[in-house]
């Protein structure tokens, strides 16, 4: 597949587009800028402070696991530049590329970080021409789709990464205890009979493992959302996948 298929692009995934850009506005209309700017990022900060930390604590976990200078990354739902923020106060040097559904938001990523690139895009597609990325990454992207969406995502990560490449994400799992309280608050939306402000899916490793195997990618690591020994501790899962180099 091409990231150039336009009758692919053009299928975008309507229900988390629309629920996003609903959520982010309702906070841009509500709230002082700064602190709807930090909400609005998938995993969300009550602070700024928060907001810094845990854009510190995803360059952490990225440099753990083979971020260096140069590389070309992906940030996949970037929002208004968590990430893009803490790499540039980290001093990484490298070429930058944040994709997101908001524009608001990437309007405030490139003025916070001037000269990273950003592209507007509401399908489950790489923006990037094959084997052309080092890193792809997206924190709790995966938590407001459906396991298909996902698996689009896979998939063209594994075509737009370089052999050797790898993509980083974190996601929801019903058997860590910690996640619970995410599963509680739709059954209470529910309940009340409320509907949710967006979706919030759960994943298990063995479909993630699945995923990988189908589109290409070596076999996948996990690391805890409380586990904190190689990088600060991010609640949500993390999994790593590799897209294999047979030249080596």
């Amino acid at each position: 597949m091409r990231f150039s298929d336009l009758s692919f692009r053009r299928r975008h995934i309507s229900h988390s587009v629309k629920d996003y850009r609903r959520v982010v506005r309702r906070m841009l209309r509500r709230m002082p800028n700064d602190r709807a700017l930090a909400l609005a990022q998938s995993i969300g900060s009550e602070t700024m402070e928060g907001f810094v930390a845990q854009g510190d604590g995803h360059v952490a976990a990225l440099r753990h696991h083979g971020l260096t200078d140069g590389m070309t990354v992906y940030d996949v739902g970037c929002g208004c530049g968590r990430t893009a923020q803490a790499l540039r106060r980290s001093g990484w040097q490298g070429q930058y590329v944040g994709a997101d559904v908001v524009r608001e938001l990437l309007d405030e990523l490139k003025r916070q970080c001037p000269g990273y690139e950003t592209v507007l895009n509401t399908t489950p597609t790489i923006v990037a021409p094959d084997a052309s990325i080092d890193l792809v990454f997206h924190w709790s992207l995966f938590t407001h789709l459906y396991p298909a969406e996902c698996y689009l995502y896979i998939a063209d990560s594994y075509r737009a990464l370089k052999p050797g490449g790898k993509l980083v994400f974190s996601f929801l799992e019903m058997a860590d205890p910690a996640h619970n309280r995410v599963w509680q608050n739709n059954l209470d939306h529910l309940r009340r009979g409320d509907a949710g402000q967006q979706l919030d899916n759960f994943l298990h490793r063995d479909w993630i493992a699945r995923f990988a195997r189908d589109a290409g990618f070596s076999l996948p690591q996990f690391t805890d959302g409380s586990d904190g020994s190689n990088h600060p501790q991010l609640w949500q899962a993390l999994a790593v996948m590799e897209k294999p180099d047979v030249t080596r």
